[in-house]
């Protein structure tokens, strides 16, 4: 379950985006993100089992506090932290993220069939609240293999169940409920599977992991700004350009269609290379990407996809950042179309003046130039 409190459109742009999935996978990812860097502080306040855990944890409390450590193992941006035995007010939206058994969700009443419950605040795109309800009119238990009855009646595993729900906090949902078929213990029917699955794991991590680090070298940003500097020259004393308005300067247009790619050619789908540059410009944290790029000549993402990105960026820029207007010579298109070119030269072997002589000869008309 999910509370959205009014948006005042601080990070309206961003958290448009952070509602899709990443990448090209089962998992679903939920609206709103946590501030990266966060802890997440989860006050645990189930109370005293009342005999032996079957896996030997402690208590309710600890239950919750393994899940939450298995979480922690594959987030890197984010951290769940345990209160154990908490004695803050059980209050849904008080800023306190609290872990607790009821037979009610806040003074309701759980639905047929449904044994837990995340309530999740969310304001303008940034999660700051999450309280976790567990059904107590049924029984628990925490154990391993799959689900276990006494007598007529199952007896659940709380340790499963608080896996799911912290992946509710974490800001997944479930994928079957979105029509993909998959193994995860973040399906809607919490099954045999005792530990976290590879989709849960890399839902996790499309939204809090740190990536990996690139091996390609880009070039200097000021070396991609004189080639800008250089094509913006091409464009009105050659083609005529009469200018366009447009919201990205040339020195955001040299800094971010580069890191943009930088993420395309480091195994990163659009909607995840355009998140990270977005979460750059909001948070000023620099990720690795998503994976190692293959050998031998390096891909570039498709020219539309490059192009929708820079019509993100301009309306981040406007809506979101406030910038004003500026006054460019090569559009939208062609930064995006030359920048991509001149970078695919370089990271193929080209130095700064021949990428530059290169793109310069294909605007020409002189066609697309070996690489070198």
């Amino acid at each position: 379950m999910r509370r959205t409190a009014p948006c005042r459109r601080l990070l309206a742009a961003i958290a448009a985006l952070l509602a899709a999935p990443l990448l090209p996978s089962a998992y679903v990812i939920d609206e709103g993100r946590w501030p990266l860097g966060s802890t997440l502080t989860m006050h645990l306040q189930l109370g005293a089992a009342t005999g032996p855990l079957s896996d030997g944890a402690t208590g309710w409390n600890q239950v919750v506090a393994n899940a939450m450590a298995a979480w922690n193992t594959h987030l890197d941006l984010i951290e769940f932290a345990a209160v154990q035995g908490s004695s803050a007010p059980i209050e849904n939206r008080n800023m306190v993220n609290n872990v607790v058994f009821d037979t009610t969700v806040f003074g309701r009443r759980f639905d047929d069939g449904v044994l837990a419950l995340t309530t999740t605040w969310i304001v303008d795109g940034v999660r700051d609240e999450a309280n976790i309800t567990f059904n107590s009119a049924v029984q628990w238990n925490s154990y391993r293999g799959p689900q276990r009855g006494s007598g007529s009646a199952t007896v659940y595993d709380l340790h499963r169940f608080a896996l799911h729900e912290l992946g509710h906090v974490v800001g997944l949902t479930h994928p079957d409920q979105a029509g993909q078929s998959v193994a995860a213990l973040m399906n809607s029917r919490v099954g045999d599977p005792d530990a976290l699955q590879e989709d849960d794991i890399e839902g996790g991590r499309a939204i809090y992991g740190a990536g990996v680090p690139s091996i390609v070298a880009f070039p200097p940003r000021n070396e991609t700004a004189d080639f800008i500097n250089r094509l913006g020259a091409l464009y009105r004393d050659e083609l005529g350009s009469p200018g366009f308005i447009t919201y990205v300067d040339a020195e955001g247009a040299g800094v971010w269609v580069p890191e943009y790619t930088r993420y395309r050619v480091g195994q990163c789908a659009h909607i995840e290379a355009t998140n990270r540059v977005f979460l750059q410009i909001s948070d000023g944290l620099l990720f690795g990407v998503c994976g190692l790029t293959p050998e031998g000549a390096i891909p570039f993402p498709p020219r539309n996809e490059g192009v929708v990105f820079m019509g993100s960026l301009n309306g981040l820029y406007r809506d979101t950042l406030g910038r004003g207007t500026v006054t460019s010579f090569v559009d939208e298109e062609g930064i995006v179309v030359w920048v991509m070119e001149y970078l695919r030269y370089r990271l193929n072997g080209c130095g700064h003046e021949a990428a530059v002589e290169k793109v310069f000869m294909q605007i020409r008309g002189q066609g697309i130039q070996p690489t070198c």
